[in-house]
C-alpha cells in the first residue's frame, strides 16, 4: 500500500507541474519528455502492468466491501440488547476500513492516472497551438520589416535622385 501512496503523491506532484504556467520553454520540454515516454514501449507495458494491478486491487475492494455491505448491518452499532440488530465484529470493521481506504487510494491513483494523460494531450496540443501563433506572429513582423526596408530602399532612390540633381544644379551653375 505505501507503493500505492507514493504513486499517488508522485501523480499529484507530475499533474501540478503540468498544469503550472510555466515559460513556453519548459512546457515545450515536458511535452517532449511526454511524447518520448508515449513512444517507449517498456513505458506503455510498465504503466499498463501498474494499472492493471490497480485495477484488480479495486475491484477486489469493492468486492469486500460488497460482501461485507450483503451481511445489512449498520456500520458501527454494537448492541447487546436481545433481538436487536448485531453489529460488525472489530475484524469485520477493520477490514471495512482497510478496504475502504485501498478503494479510495486505488480509485484515485486510476483517475490521476488518467487525468495526467488527458493534461498531457492537451499540454501538447497548447504548445502546438502556441508554437504556430509565434511562427505567424515571427512571419508577421518579418513581413511588415520587409515593408519597411522596401519603403526605406524607396526613400533612399528617392534622395539618390534628389542629390543628383543638386550635383547636377552645382555643376551647371559653375
Amino acid at each position: 500500500m505505501t507503493l500505492v501512496f507514493t504513486s499517488l503523491c508522485v501523480q499529484m506532484a507530475i499533474l501540478f507541474v503540468m498544469v503550472l504556467p510555466l515559460p513556453h520553454v519548459f512546457r515545450r520540454r515536458i511535452v517532449s519528455l511526454i511524447d518520448v515516454l508515449r513512444s517507449s514501449s517498456n513505458f506503455k507495458i510498465g504503466v499498463g502492468f501498474y494499472s492493471l494491478i490497480l485495477a484488480m486491487q479495486f475491484a477486489d475492494c469493492l468486492q469486500r466491501l460488497q460482501k461485507l455491505d450483503y451481511m445489512k448491518t449498520p456500520y458501527f452499532t454494537m448492541s447487546n440488547i436481545p433481538g436487536g440488530p448485531v453489529g460488525l465484529t472489530n475484524e469485520q470493521l477493520a477490514s471495512k476500513f482497510y478496504s475502504q481506504r485501498n478503494l479510495y487510494i486505488s480509485g484515485a491513483v486510476l483517475y490521476l492516472e488518467l487525468a495526467i494523460y488527458t493534461v498531457g494531450t492537451i499540454l501538447k496540443k497548447l504548445v502546438l497551438k502556441e508554437d504556430r501563433l509565434r511562427a505567424t506572429n515571427l512571419t508577421q513582423k518579418f513581413g511588415s520589416e520587409q515593408e519597411e526596408e522596401a519603403k526605406y530602399k524607396q526613400l533612399l532612390t528617392v534622395k539618390d535622385q534628389e542629390i543628383a540633381k543638386v550635383k547636377a544644379e552645382l555643376e551647371t551653375s559653375t
